[in-house]
């Protein structure tokens, strides 16, 4: 993204990229919007926007509604309607009434946070990238995990840097489904996967505590003002992605002590 585009969807105060994600895959992307740090996101035929972790597109900004703002193609165009959010939905400056068609390029705004709309590309764009490794200096770390009749396979690279990607089954069936991980989501992931296996040994039943303030020093936040709330924000984000995968409150909390897994640790394999 050129520095004209980018200047005219800068990020608002507070944001930070992980607060904006998709929930819909790449390859099913029927367009895109790009928020104001390059990030690209896809979004569907339909795509509700808000602060709940059930819209397409989660926007985890204080002047964006739960249930902001809805993106459709009606099978000619696309258009945006506000959802009788607080603060309102504009369309290149203008604030929407009610349906308003999106041309190609426009600028979105929900709130205070600003997007571009592009329906169509070339060429996919980038999401997240994925864990690589240059044969020396990553190694990918594969955590095996089981809760109930689920098997989840969080696998990680050594590096604290990248990104990781979440696998899971039902027990006996042999197909993995796959998401691939934020770099917030992943470095929580790794931290408390890392603490379960260090204390596997651990007579407790509740094993495997990271607190809050090492969580703030583990997590690559962007904003040298992040807190306990940015945390839990994050925390909130990887909650849904296990339950998804169907493990719901897997990731616990014990009050005074921190977030933990409460699931069995089966292995770990270094490749």
């Amino acid at each position: 993204m050129c520095r004209p585009c980018a200047l005219e969807i800068e990020p608002c105060d507070g944001l930070i990229p992980d607060h904006i994600h998709s929930r819909v895959d790449s390859t099913d992307a029927e367009a895109w919007v790009v928020d104001g740090f390059g990030g690209a996101h896809p979004i569907g035929a339909v795509a509700g926007i808000g602060r709940n972790h059930d819209r397409e597109l989660i926007v985890l900004a204080s002047s964006v509604s739960r249930e902001h703002a809805e993106i459709r193609y009606t099978g000619t165009s696309w258009i945006v309607r506000d959802l009788g959010s607080r603060n309102g939905t504009f369309v290149n400056g203008v604030r929407s009434d009610g349906p308003v068609e999106l041309p190609a390029r426009a600028r979105i705004k929900v709130g205070d946070v600003a997007l571009w709309f592009v329906p169509e590309v070339a060429q996919e764009l980038p999401q997240q990238p994925t864990v690589t490794t240059d044969g020396s200096k990553a190694r990918l770390v594969r955590y095996q995990l089981e809760r109930g009749d689920v098997e989840l396979c969080a696998v990680m690279s050594n590096d604290d840097a990248a990104v990781g990607t979440l696998l899971w089954r039902r027990v006996g069936t042999e197909t993995w489904s796959e998401r691939g991980l934020s770099l917030l989501e992943s470095q929580l992931l790794r931290v408390l996967c890392r603490r379960a296996h260090e204390e596997a040994g651990s007579p407790s039943s509740i094993r495997g505590c990271v607190s809050t303030k090492q969580l703030l020093r583990e997590l690559s936040f962007q904003s040298k003002y992040a807190n306990q709330e940015n945390v839990r924000q994050v925390v909130l984000r990887l909650r849904g992605l296990l339950a998804e995968a169907g493990a719901p409150g897997i990731l616990a909390i014990e009050v005074g002590r921190g977030y933990y897994l409460s699931c069995q640790l089966n292995g770990v394999i270094i490749d």
